[in-house]
């Protein structure tokens, strides 16, 4: 009889011992599972926000780089509005167009007086709802919508005037 319940005792500390670990094991893993979630999310919303800012941020800097007299304006390229900015390149004027067709920011720069199809623009960025407006006194209104809902707006005004 000894033999038996020291068999017994053995197989439930085995049994015990593995149990354990297997709640260890799944415990673990749910950890992991909800640390992956929450990592792909804030990768998510920081590749969402770095889209949507620098794409703000980048039309600023392009304004702020044209700011002379007569050197930015808005029109149109085909239905979308856009950014007009005048250049002089050695005695040459080119037109460069900053558009947004809802999905991605593009950029056109072309000879003035060339014409112009929203196919031929450089893709810039990703970026949703991006517009550009005219927000009355000579400011410019530049804004762009987040994954989340969140809007990024920039507000600002050319030093030499429009």
């Amino acid at each position: 009889m000894g033999k038996t319940r020291s068999g017994q005792s053995h197989t439930t500390d085995l049994l015990f011992t593995v149990g354990l670990f297997c709640l260890f094991a799944a415990a673990a893993f749910i950890l992991v599972m909800i640390g992956i979630g929450a990592y792909q999310h804030t990768v998510e919303q920081m590749q969402d926000t770095y889209s949507t800012r620098t794409a703000v941020s980048y039309v600023a800097e392009k304004l702020r780089q044209h700011d002379e007299s007569g050197g930015v304006s808005l029109g149109q390229v085909e239905d979308y509005p856009a950014l007009v900015l005048l250049d002089d390149v050695d005695g040459t004027p080119y037109v460069t167009y900053i558009y947004s067709d809802g999905e991605t920011l593009f950029e056109l720069t072309v000879r003035e007086g060339t014409a112009v199809t929203a196919n031929l623009g450089e893709p810039i960025l990703a970026v949703k709802d991006f517009t550009i407006s005219d927000a009355g006194n000579g400011f410019y209104e530049f804004s762009a919508s987040a994954a989340d809902g969140s809007t990024v707006r920039y507000l600002t005004h050319p030093r030499a005037g429009a």
